[in-house]
């Protein structure tokens, strides 16, 4: 089955290249283990937010929950210097976080990750919201999803 995905990169806290604090210009990639989505989803570049960056920036795609339920989404923080883009640390952020039967369709989850830069040291924390977006025909004649308790199977 075939869903639309939301995912939105909030901020990242206490992000460091080598041993020096990231001064600006960092963005976040989203990318699925396998081939969930069509292509891999990135931020726009925070100029002025140093080692605290902050994003807003809502994105969304198609995702097929079909896939391994086993699966990770990989959260990729990069710093862009002198025209290059650095890594600065990953999150491995299980599938099953945002589409278990923990929450109702539509629900968003607030997730806050430790990065891993590449040497396996810990190298801040991103936080992001993820939400899986209701089908169309799941939506009343007010374009609202009803509450999961009152859905029929």
């Amino acid at each position: 089955m075939t869903r639309k995905i939301q995912i939105t990169a909030i901020s990242a806290e206490d992000l460091v290249d080598g041993r020096k604090p990231v001064d600006k210009n960092a963005f976040v990639a989203f990318n699925m283990a396998g081939n969930y989505w069509k292509q891999p989803m990135r931020t726009s570049l925070d100029e002025v937010g140093g080692n605290h960056p902050m994003w807003e920036d809502k994105l969304e795609t198609e995702f097929s929950s079909e896939k391994e339920p086993t699966s990770v989404m990989y959260v990729q923080v990069y710093h862009r210097s002198s025209g290059k883009d650095k890594h600065v640390g990953t999150a491995r952020v299980p599938v099953k976080e945002f589409t278990g039967e923990y929450a109702p369709e539509g629900f968003m989850h607030c997730l806050s990750y430790r990065l891993w830069d590449e040497q396996g040291r810990r190298n801040g924390i991103v936080n992001f919201s993820v939400r899986i977006l209701p089908n169309k025909s799941d939506t009343t004649k007010s374009g609202l999803v009803p509450p999961f308790w009152l859905r029929y199977s």
